[in-house]
């Protein structure tokens, strides 16, 4: 198993999940684990969303920390790149460390909600 953290939309999720596992997959465990991931993401289905990748994984600070600003920081856009649901997890990093941000989540609407947030 593997632990590792995510941002939804605009909000930073824990994962756990399979080491073998598909990205898809982190979709499908937040779907089912959490409550707030589940009012996000409503009724839609993993393949209606966009996945990143982020090039520079971000670490978790131990202790407290600034949610937001980590938030900001993962997605900034050059430090995304595109990746499918398909793929398996190491296509992210070949080693998933526990408190590192490695993965974006959109759901596809018609204007990105996130996109204001770089802007601004």
């Amino acid at each position: 198993m593997v632990q590792f953290f995510v941002v939804l939309k605009t909000e930073l999720f824990p994962v756990t999940t399979s080491d073998n596992a598909g990205i898809y997959e982190t979709f499908q465990y937040l779907k089912s684990q959490s409550h707030a991931a589940r009012r996000i993401l409503g009724r839609l289905s993993y393949d209606q969303c966009d996945y990143y990748n982020l090039k520079n994984t971000v670490p978790l600070p131990r202790g407290a920390f600034d949610r937001d600003q980590i938030v900001q920081t993962c997605l900034d856009q050059s430090s995304l790149e595109q990746v499918l649901p398909e793929y398996t997890l190491d296509v992210l990093s070949t080693t998933l460390l526990h408190r590192h941000v490695y993965m974006v989540i959109q759901p596809q609407e018609g204007e990105l909600p996130w996109y204001s947030l770089i802007v601004d």
